[in-house]
């Protein structure tokens, strides 16, 4: 389960139609549209955002092929779909690639212009990627006052194996929201 939206309250909720961000950033990057022949899989962007038209996942570097379009990771609006994106993820971070993909990482879950759950997925992908990566570039982000880029900052640092993380997400146990406390359960395991 992903959280996909906020309702007045600070609550997160499901929300239909939250998806709908990745259309126009699909429909931007489409413009410069390539093949897999022309090298896009190996490009930081496309696994990131995606747009280039597929008839299929397999024509997709990151495996999600939708309405003709290939959606990256940060384009993806739930967490299962994130998971299929995943591995295209670890491969570029052990690819030449790998510095240039982290760092637009950071430029998105730094961005405090930028959507919330937008940030939150950009914090989220560090779970991805090496663990070193992780515990350099996600600690000032456990402060960010957007409670998606805290509790996705605090995942990944705590799955790169980083104690900080971990203090994090025992702190969104008491979220006043039941599904918020279940995933920040699940995020830290049993135990």
């Amino acid at each position: 389960m992903g959280f996909v939206g906020m309702t007045t309250k600070g609550t997160w909720q499901p929300v239909r139609g939250a998806g709908l961000l990745a259309i126009p950033l699909a429909l931007v990057a489409a413009c410069t549209v390539r093949t897999a022949d022309e090298g896009w899989a190996d490009d930081p962007e496309a696994v990131l955002w995606g747009g280039q038209k597929c008839a299929s996942a397999a024509e997709c570097p990151t495996g999600l092929c939708t309405m003709a379009m290939c959606v990256g990771y940060l384009a993806a609006s739930t967490e299962e779909a994130r998971d299929t994106a995943a591995p295209a993820l670890k491969a570029m971070a052990s690819s030449p690639q790998a510095d240039a993909l982290a760092r637009m990482l950071v430029e998105v879950a730094s961005d405090p212009a930028s959507d919330a759950f937008l940030r939150g997925r950009a914090a989220d992908a560090f779970r991805h990627l090496p663990a070193a990566v992780a515990i350099r570039e996600l600690p000032p982000l456990l402060d960010d006052p957007d409670e998606p880029v805290r509790f996705f900052a605090a995942r990944a640092l705590w799955v790169a194996g980083d104690p900080r993380g971990r203090s994090v997400l025992q702190a969104f146990l008491q979220h006043p929201s039941e599904a918020v406390r279940a995933f920040a359960g699940r995020a830290l395991g049993p135990g």
